[in-house]
């Protein structure tokens, strides 16, 4: 794609800007983009997550929120000994015993950030529904070959018997084992 500024070099720069609920959006070829003030911007922010979610926890780290605050602070993890404070801090837990320790105040605070508290699974309900429907399907499509397994010894001795009543010409015998031979085909 050429550059929509000077249409001579190759656009590697995409510039858009949303101003007023109006889209603009540019593609430029770096000489350009420097001339319009476009490439000098510095686009790497440092993204500290420990402020993102120490932000979420001041909220509930206020006396107006929590009445119990100063007892909230000395309260330590006993693995770790982290307090709530420090938790607040830097946005993170000391330990797998601190979810135990402040659990009273980081439901609330993990239910505001990711909408629970319990993770449910990638399966879900439907999905598991649908693992145990092919599992009986399985289960029943054995049974029934074990079913036909049978059958087919039975019906083999009987198609054997059959043939030795009539080499012996007992064909009264040989009637009967006929009729159970289509019993059984049935």
């Amino acid at each position: 794609m050429k550059c929509e500024n000077c249409g001579k070099r190759e656009a590697n720069v995409r510039y858009q800007e949303n101003i007023n609920g109006r889209k603009r959006e540019l593609n430029l070829c770096e000489e350009c983009s420097k001339k319009l003030g476009i490439g000098q911007m510095d686009f790497s922010m440092p993204v500290d997550f420990s402020s993102f979610l120490g932000s979420f926890m001041e909220d509930f780290a206020t006396p107006e929120f929590i009445p119990m605050l100063n007892s909230l602070k000395t309260l330590k993890c006993d693995s770790c000994g982290y307090t709530f404070d420090d938790i607040v801090n830097t946005g993170m837990l000391g330990c797998k015993d601190c979810y135990d320790v402040f659990e009273d105040r980081l439901d609330p605070i993990i239910k505001k950030i990711q909408g629970a508290n319990k993770h449910i699974g990638r399966t879900g309900k439907i999905i598991d529904k649908k693992i145990e429907n092919k599992v009986e399907k399985a289960e029943k499509e054995q049974e029934e070959k074990r079913e036909t397994k049978q059958e087919k010894t039975e019906l083999e001795k009987l198609q054997e018997e059959l043939k030795k009543a009539i080499k012996e010409e007992r064909y009264e015998d040989a009637a009967k084992i006929r009729d159970e031979i289509k019993k059984l085909e049935k």
